[in-house]
């Protein structure tokens, strides 16, 4: 069974979030990944949002200023199967991220973010699963931008 997969034409990201934020207040992002094959795919959730914020996972520039990651970088080790997330065939799965407790935003007119993008394993069955090796993986989406105003 070939359990290789062509991730930029089946996997693509989805990033959302308010026009507006508040400085002080919390800056959802809402990531979803989509499965855009005929085949159940199970995604290695590492330095993606699925997993939370544990590394340096966005790429963020308010005013035209890059912002620097201020949260916990995370050393792994080996993954287990509880380290992947299942999607079903031309299904999604989302979660939230609030980038303000691993940011400090300024107040500005322009803040753009844009997730990295890697993926480190995809594969078609569980039964491949967890691998020890892994190459990341580019897949595609969209930035968000949104502006930071005073309460």
């Amino acid at each position: 069974m070939n359990n290789e997969i062509s991730v930029d034409k089946e996997l693509r990201y989805h990033l959302s979030t308010s026009d507006k934020h508040v400085k002080g207040n919390s800056i959802i992002i809402t990531f979803t990944l989509e499965n855009l094959s005929n085949q159940d795919l199970w995604v290695l959730t590492w330095y993606t949002p699925l997993e939370g914020l544990k590394g340096e996972i966005f790429r963020i520039v308010c005013n035209g200023e890059e912002i620097p990651y201020e949260g916990r970088l995370v050393k792994r080790g080996i993954p287990t199967k509880d380290s992947y997330m299942y999607i079903g065939s031309r299904k999604s799965i989302s979660t939230e991220v609030d980038l303000s407790n691993t940011y400090t935003f300024p107040t500005c007119n322009e803040c753009i973010v844009e997730f990295k993008g890697m993926i480190y394993d995809v594969q078609k069955s569980h039964e491949f699963l967890p691998k020890n090796e892994h190459k990341p993986i580019k897949i595609i989406g969209n930035i968000v931008s949104f502006s930071i105003i005073n309460g």
